[in-house]
């Protein structure tokens, strides 16, 4: 998260992926989205304690580097880009933090994701030049906050349900936050109905 501001989220579908995005309305005001996750300030959150939590069936798999966060920062007048990144979450699993999205499903897997050192140390500088900028320059910045997960199935056969759901939990919320539960991995990867039992790629 080239992370930077109040928000709104807004869970949506993008093809090919499942993409939760989390909006930036205008960094400073208020967030549009119910409680809790109006809680989540991106100018403030500590990105070192940022987690997010997949939970799906054994007969799929989130492979190395599919679970990512991108982040678009802009000139709200003008459209420009001023910031991108794209950051790619680094597994670390705790056995007390994967049960505390897993007692819908016990039999299902949980992986937890955290934002690399390398990047913590990056967007909090990012977030300490944002503050220091004069309000009337925060007003006119812009973006979004997007969380993507990809998937595969273990069995090339297997046309089944492959349904996913995401967590977000960071310093401001106490415990994880639902962003998307539930939701079958296939109808984000299918072209058409007639592609849905065939959606999901095969791990390699």
């Amino acid at each position: 998260m080239s992370v930077l501001s109040s928000c709104g989220a807004n869970p949506r579908v993008r093809a090919r992926t499942l993409l939760i995005a989390l909006f930036l309305m205008a960094f400073g005001t208020a967030s549009s989205f119910a409680a809790p996750l109006d809680r989540f300030n991106p100018a403030t959150t500590d990105p070192d304690l940022f987690r997010l939590a997949v939970r799906h069936p054994d007969r799929m798999k989130v492979p190395d580097g599919a679970a990512t966060v991108h982040v678009v920062l802009s000139d709200k007048e003008t459209g420009r880009v001023v910031q991108e990144k794209r950051i790619e979450l680094q597994r670390t699993t705790t056995g007390e933090q994967a049960a505390e999205v897993r007692t819908e499903a016990p039999e299902n897997v949980v992986t937890v994701y955290r934002i690399p050192a390398k990047q913590v140390a990056e967007l909090r500088a990012l977030q300490a030049k944002y503050l220091a900028m004069p309000q009337s320059r925060q007003q006119t910045i812009g973006g979004s906050l997007s969380i993507d997960v990809t998937g595969c199935k273990l069995d090339a056969a297997d046309t089944g349900e492959m349904l996913i759901s995401t967590y977000l939990k960071t310093s401001e919320l106490e415990t994880f936050v639902a962003l998307a539960e539930n939701f079958d991995l296939r109808n984000s990867q299918a072209s058409s109905r007639n592609d849905l039992e065939s959606s999901i790629p095969p791990c390699s």
